[in-house]
């Protein structure tokens, strides 16, 4: 699978202790639909999806790693978007990333203009 995503880290990333990003202990970037292309790898695709019919969580079938989101409207953004995991992303400045804020969504309590009380582990 490969993808293009215009990403600008300076507007921050992003950790979800909801159902899903939570286990996986996902590490996101988010990306207007329009900036991401998957260039290949369609059908190598399966999803997976949680308690928010909103949010389309593909994976590689073969090796079941967790590529990227897309998140439909309505939500609570109010608009919709593609959440990169960015540790998938082929040579990006890991520094670049640790120097963006971080928000954490309590997408656990459906609480999402607020962040969960324990972080630590996310």
């Amino acid at each position: 699978m490969k993808f293009e995503a215009l990403i600008d880290f300076s507007t921050g990333t992003g950790k979800c202790n909801c159902s899903y990003c939570g286990k996986l202990r996902l590490w996101l970037v988010q990306v207007q639909p329009q900036a991401f292309v998957l260039l290949w790898g369609e059908g190598d695709l399966t999803h997976c999806e949680g308690n928010n019919p909103l949010a389309h969580h593909p994976f590689c079938k073969h090796c079941g790693v967790h590529v990227f989101d897309r998140v439909d409207m309505p939500n609570a953004t109010g608009y919709p978007y593609v959440n990169v995991n960015i540790m998938c992303i082929d040579d990006f400045d890991l520094n670049e990333a640790l120097d963006a804020p971080i928000s954490y969504a309590n997408g656990l309590a459906n609480d999402w203009g607020n962040p969960p009380r324990e972080t630590r582990h996310l």
